[in-house]
């Protein structure tokens, strides 16, 4: 087992056990892309990484085990705002926030005070199998760029 930048451990037996099928080094090195990478990167990013150690990867490869680690619960996808796929490897109960102004995602352990009823939903033949709250606004980055920022002075009109 080798120890990766969040601290915990990622071993091919985990890898194999949450996919349930033999664990490839393509596999493994998609799954480590992810362990403590909190951006909720695009799948081309997630290639980008995964090149650097394995250069005969293929993006379509990068896809097939990103759907594997979906599918046997070791990250979630996200489709947020722009509906291309974003990859979380925080797989517990959360939320989002979306910087409207640069686009960063960044999570949210929001306590629930109330519970949404969603009764209605199943009454008119909806499946809900999840929900999640989405919160849009600046981030602290770009809400301090627009602080310190000056406003555009008008430009002088010529007569």
């Amino acid at each position: 087992m080798k120890p990766i930048p969040s601290g915990r451990l990622v071993s091919t037996h985990v890898v194999r056990l949450a996919t349930r099928k033999r664990a490839t080094r393509q596999l493994v090195q998609v799954f480590k892309a992810l362990q403590g990478d909190h951006t909720h990167p695009f799948a081309h990013e997630i290639y980008r990484k995964v090149h650097k150690k394995l250069p005969r990867i293929s993006l379509a490869t990068v896809y097939r085990n990103l759907h594997s680690l979906v599918e046997g619960g070791k990250i979630r996808t996200l489709l947020l705002g722009d509906q291309v796929a974003r990859y979380d490897p925080e797989t517990s109960e959360h939320d989002h926030f979306i910087c409207e102004r640069c686009g960063r995602v960044s999570d949210l352990f929001l306590r629930r005070a109330r519970r949404i009823d969603l009764t209605s939903l199943a009454r008119d033949g909806y499946v809900v199998t999840t929900h999640n709250v989405t919160v849009y606004g600046m981030c602290r980055v770009c809400a301090a760029r627009r602080r310190t920022s000056r406003p555009l002075r008008p430009v002088a009109r010529k007569s």
